[in-house]
């Protein structure tokens, strides 16, 4: 009896140590940080940080960040990084510029994919895009780690005095980033800075 009750009461203290996903109501909502306001018209779950992402960064999942993940990036400032790197990596992800152009974006983009183990990235087009109440760059990309599913990935970009803003929509090929994809736009398109 008494390894049962220990085997509780180890699981009741352990489950106060996992990081809890928090609730994200549809409707009008600050993030990242609180530097951009969003209208979402459902509700979504908000992802825990990870060592990997910055202080400028939150993420939200319908169904698992696995499955689907909407991220928004709110004034990374001149050089930082879309994510934390140990100083001795060998690969770094480059660090964000204000003067970048589209391709030097696209390429950052891409490099900090492939930090994270892609092997395959390919980009599908760069478009010009309303985003922030200004010009922005839209990404549209396929991509898979060495031994995982095929995914597919959106992101928007806009510097803005000198900061980074950026969303992005990841979802696996098959069926989650089309669903999330709509979502993603009337995200993308309601989006505006928050006031300062």
């Amino acid at each position: 009896m008494k390894p049962i009750v220990t085997a509780c009461i180890l699981s009741l203290a352990l489950t106060g140590c996992v990081p809890a996903y928090t609730l994200k109501k549809s409707g009008s909502t600050s993030v990242a940080g609180d530097s951009v306001v969003v209208q979402s018209s459902t509700a979504w779950n908000g992802v825990p940080k990870t060592a990997l992402r910055t202080q400028w960064e939150e993420v939200w999942t319908h169904n698992g960040p696995l499955l689907e993940s909407v991220s928004f990036i709110g004034g990374l400032p001149e050089g930082k990084t879309l994510l934390i790197q140990k100083k001795k990596a060998a690969q770094k992800v480059p660090l964000f510029r204000a003067d970048m152009s589209p391709d030097d974006l696209v390429s950052m983009l891409e490099a900090s994919y492939r930090i994270r183990g892609v092997t395959v990235f390919t980009v599908q087009s760069v478009d010009l895009i309303q985003f922030l109440d200004g010009p922005g760059i839209r990404v549209r990309f396929d991509y898979a780690p060495g031994d995982g599913v095929s995914s597919k990935g959106e992101s928007v970009f806009r510097v803005i005095d000198k900061k980074l803003y950026l969303m992005r929509l990841d979802g696996v090929s098959i069926h989650y980033f089309d669903a999330a994809l709509s979502e993603f736009e009337q995200l993308v398109g309601s989006a505006r800075l928050a006031k300062q």
